[in-house]
């Protein structure tokens, strides 16, 4: 008998405690923000920017108009969960931003 192992590397939305992992839903304005948190049982999370372009950080430092990653509006971005949680998120323009995020597992 040979021995097989078939591993499945496509994600699949996350489910906590028999239930599915609700999105998260994100206003960008002048204050910084940050997601909710992650189910632990999430391994990567989806997320586009909508309405408007905004600033993000990982470092511990809170984005601004001038200092962060700009994240594009229309764009989908794939993060781990641990980068998610990190990040911090503030509008870039005079335009408030949105993010929606939605929670996998491989």
């Amino acid at each position: 008998m040979s021995s097989f192992n078939l591993n499945n590397n496509y994600p699949k939305p996350a489910w906590y405690r028999g239930s599915a992992v609700a999105d998260q839903r994100l206003a960008v304005t002048t204050a910084v923000v940050q997601f909710a948190a992650f189910a632990d049982t999430s391994t990567m999370v989806v997320l586009d920017v909508q309405t408007a372009d905004v600033m993000c950080t990982f470092d511990g430092s809170d984005p601004s108009p001038t200092n962060g990653h700009l994240l594009y509006n229309g764009t989908q971005y794939t993060w781990s969960t641990a980068a998610a949680q990190q990040a911090k998120f503030h509008r870039r323009t005079t335009t408030d931003g949105v993010i929606h995020a939605s929670e996998f597992q491989v």
